[in-house]
């Protein structure tokens, strides 16, 4: 079984609710985000669009390698759960994960990450990120749905070596496709006309 997340960079206007909405259901401190908004902006043609994403839930994650003291799980439904109880606040997550998903609580100096609100999950009901965007330009669900019923214009990242679980709808005025390390999910801007992933890990 793989879960992961379906992003519509195509109609996503970059409202933040999912963002604004993962923080109110986890709680969590001042700076401290789960799902980010990236800006790609392209000067030619003109275009403005945004892609909202947070933990990709690997395949082979970085995270549950990395983390000296074993608070990172991957369940057999794909969710990578973190046991924040165990937490130290080393950073080594944040160092190992090629999308910088895990966010550091310097308040708490303790690391957080996306569970696919495996809690509300379990009770039926959708992440809330999922349940919160207006325009509907998030999805969870098993991989091989998420392609059948999305146009799949990106699946995974074959470059990463950790098998990420997502799939993206492409803005088709973007003269390229967001670079799939625009997971490392900056909130700033990304100009794809220079080199996108090397901005978005600036």
């Amino acid at each position: 079984m793989a879960l992961g997340f379906w992003m519509n960079n195509k109609n996503c206007y970059g409202c933040k609710t999912c963002s604004i909405a993962c923080k109110s259901e986890k709680q969590l401190n001042e700076g401290v985000l789960l799902r980010k908004v990236s800006c790609i902006r392209q000067d030619n043609p003109v275009n403005v669009s945004f892609l909202s994403m947070s933990c990709n839930h690997c395949e082979d994650p970085a995270c549950v390698k990395a983390c000296p003291v074993e608070a990172y799980t991957k369940l057999d439904n794909g969710i990578v759960k973190q046991d924040h109880d165990k937490c130290i606040g080393c950073k080594m997550c944040i160092e190992a994960c090629p999308y910088n998903a895990p966010c550091y609580d310097e308040e708490e100096s303790k690391t957080y990450k996306c569970d696919m609100c495996y809690d509300r999950q379990q009770r039926g009901e959708l992440p809330a990120c999922v349940a919160a965007c207006p325009g509907a330009n998030i999805a969870v669900g098993e991989m091989e749905d998420l392609q059948k019923n999305h146009q799949a214009d990106i699946v995974s990242d074959e470059n990463s070596g950790t098998k990420p679980n997502f799939v993206i709808t492409v803005d088709p005025k973007l003269n390229k496709e967001p670079d799939d390390s625009a997971m490392e999910q900056r909130d700033v801007e990304v100009d794809v006309n220079t080199a996108a992933a090397d901005a978005a890990k600036k």
